[in-house]
């Protein structure tokens, strides 16, 4: 049994994994069951790069030309030795994982946090850092970039007491909102909307976008599209073979693609599933630089040390935040020392199990969500007044205290965790699934059964998706549940202003009389964050903090229902959330021009079929008298482009 573990753990064993995952996908996209695979593999003896929005298509040199028919007149014994001589290198690769990660332990010029133990912080305030940062932020937009963006006169002075709070968040969509995000940042920072925004937020695929442009492009937004453009070039999936071998062939490929996932099994009590394969193939091909040979460096995956790397210490860039959520966990009204919580932790015991036959009860039903708010500060949830510093996420906490010291989690493992939108309820990933997949084809079909079976047996809700999110050790494991602890349903529920609704509970309420006065704590060691988009599409929620004091929302929706009502009712769906309503006043502000680039009558249509809906304006009131406006920005089809529609795949 110890064999066997050792050899699950090993990086041999993972690479193997994950390549059979690429295999399964490849075949899945393969002709005849799609018809991808054809385009997936053409143009490969060209390389195209992108720079500035031009392609720079590049012919294989005379020397590669030469290669390539020298490698056509190979005999097969000959081609043979070359694989084995490929796959030898590949097993240099794994071999050297194990030696990396020991280097990592000790360097603490790195991973300074090898230093530094980590405990929750339970409040309501914002993190300190943040707070200096809001001030920063305000002075730099009250001296140069709101003068820019109003034409106001060089000499009118703003006072940052004055200065609007702005966030921009991207909605959850997948490949359409990661490129459609980057051309809206881009096209605020050509209106000099960008410099006067103080957060921006993602859900699922609006977080490709943040953390590309926060690493891979170094906050250059034409960068970050010349990068995106060059990926979409190949038409390939980020889970497929050859995703798998463009990484494993650049330098020190094998080690962020296998390293995470090899420390990830080796230290901590939580198991490896499939979301976390996931995670890291999508996160390195994703980030993966085009630029020369192409390459990774440690520093594209930790997520805290951009604060500093990009100047959002100084204020000369927004705070990023990416949204995820959890299912309500289960609490446990038992007696229970530290010491005993201390001990289930190190033995690996799951309190899931035990709860069962020691009378833990649910806070609510189990489409429940609370929201996670995932900075480069800090990771936690405002439904809990709960966080623990970034650099310490994966660690194994036990009343509030990490018990042990290790380098900050590979952020590839972090962002697979915001963007598992397969690990979401299994009839919305079908929908999802049908839409993507090519017409009257064998895998279409297929699933088409078994989206019908699902919905006329309704299995979801016996044992909902076999694929489960990758789970973490729970920092708030053995805490006690806060007294105004919230609960959210998804946004495609029946929905009650908060002050009439259950949600808040009153944990001092239990059918036990006997332990009527132990309050309720955390008993689930480990914890699952999950793609945001299957509670609210939109980042609002983790925005709206009462003490960040948001004035002004600015929602880019690029989900495929944004032409429907579904697509408004998120935002309406927040705002009951917080206790308010919001009213559409899109009409009081100046009425849309025509565009004058047009010059065709299809465009012209289209035009004057979406022109008050590109962008709406709602009001609404918060309880503490805060006056918010939402402008609402769906991805929709414009005239310019006649052929495109968005919600299309």
């Amino acid at each position: 049994m110890v064999i066997l573990t050792s050899i699950r753990k090993s990086p041999s064993y993972l690479y193997a994994k994950t390549y059979c995952l690429c295999a399964l996908v490849s075949l899945i996209q393969a002709t005849p069951v799609s018809s991808r695979f054809q385009k997936a593999t053409t143009n490969q003896t060209t390389s195209t790069r992108f720079r500035n929005g031009r392609a720079l298509t590049s012919k294989p040199s005379a020397h590669e030309t030469q290669r390539s028919d020298i490698e056509q007149k190979l005999s097969l014994s000959e081609k043979a030795t070359r694989i084995l001589q490929r796959w030898y290198a590949r097993a240099e690769d794994l071999s050297s994982v194990k030696k990396l990660l020991k280097r990592d332990e000790s360097d603490i010029r790195t991973y300074p946090e090898l230093n530094w133990d980590a405990k929750v912080r339970q409040s309501s305030s914002l993190h300190t850092e943040e707070q200096k940062f809001i001030n920063a932020r305000k002075l730099s937009i009250s001296s140069q970039s709101l003068h820019n963006f109003l034409n106001l006169p060089p000499d009118e002075k703003v006072d940052p007491r004055d200065v609007p709070l702005i966030s921009l968040g991207g909605s959850g969509g997948g490949y359409r909102v990661m490129y459609g995000f980057a051309g809206f940042i881009a096209a605020a920072k050509k209106a000099g909307l960008w410099d006067c925004i103080t957060w921006t937020a993602g859900v699922s695929g609006s977080c490709w976008t943040l953390a590309g442009y926060y690493t891979v492009a170094r906050n250059d937004i034409t960068k970050l599209i010349d990068h995106y453009l060059t990926v979409a070039s190949k038409k390939a999936h980020p889970m497929s073979i050859y995703a798998l071998n463009k990484v494993a062939r650049s330098k020190k490929g094998v080690y962020f693609l296998i390293g995470p996932l090899v420390s990830k099994a080796q230290k901590s009590i939580i198991g490896l599933s499939v979301m976390d394969l996931y995670s890291t193939l999508t996160a390195t091909y994703m980030l993966l630089s085009r630029e020369g040979k192409g390459r990774l460096g440690r520093a594209m995956f930790q997520w805290s040390r951009i604060w500093e790397r990009s100047g959002i210490v100084e204020g000369r860039e927004p705070m990023p935040i990416l949204a995820a959520v959890r299912r309500v966990p289960k609490y446990s009204y038992e007696s229970k020392s530290a010491a005993t919580k201390a001990r289930d932790v190190e033995d690996g015991t799951t309190n899931q199990d035990k709860a069962a036959s020691k009378g833990v009860t649910g806070s609510g039903p189990r489409k429940f969500f609370q929201y996670f708010e995932i900075s480069p500060l800090e990771i936690g949830s405002p439904d809990l007044n709960r966080y623990v510093p970034s650099w310490s996420w994966g660690r194994t906490f036990v009343s509030g205290h990490s018990v042990d010291r290790r380098p900050e989690q590979s952020f590839s493992l972090l962002l697979g965790q915001c963007t598992s939108a397969p690990a979401g309820p299994l009839t919305e990933c079908i929908k999802a699934l049908l839409v993507s997949i090519p017409k009257d084809t064998i895998m279409a079909r297929l699933v088409g059964m078994f989206n019908r079976l699902l919905q006329s047996k309704q299995f979801e809700g016996l044992w909902g998706n076999p694929i489960r999110a990758g789970h973490d050790p729970n920092p708030f494991y053995g805490l006690e549940k806060p007294l105004m602890a919230r609960e959210h349903t998804s946004e495609h529920a029946i929905h009650r202003p908060r002050a009439n609704d259950t949600e808040v509970k009153n944990p001092s309420i239990l059918t036990d009389a006997t332990s009527a006065h132990l309050p309720p704590w955390e008993a689930q060691g480990r914890t699952r964050l999950m793609d945001c988009g299957m509670a609210n599409n939109l980042p609002n929620h983790v925005l709206a903090r009462p003490e960040r004091g948001v004035d002004i929302f600015i929602s880019f929706d690029s989900s495929s229902d944004v032409q429907t009502g579904a697509a408004v009712q998120r935002l309406h769906h927040w705002a009951a959330d917080f206790d308010f309503e919001l009213q559409e006043e899109t009409e009081i502000f100046h009425k849309p021009r025509n565009n004058l680039e047009i010059d065709s009558n299809a465009g012209s249509d289209i035009e004057a079929r979406y022109r008050h809906q590109y962008a709406r304006v709602f009001r609404g009131t918060r309880q503490n008298g805060h006056e918010v406006y939402v402008i609402y920005c769906p991805l929709l089809p414009n005239g310019i482009n006649t052929d495109y529609n968005p919600a299309t795949p």
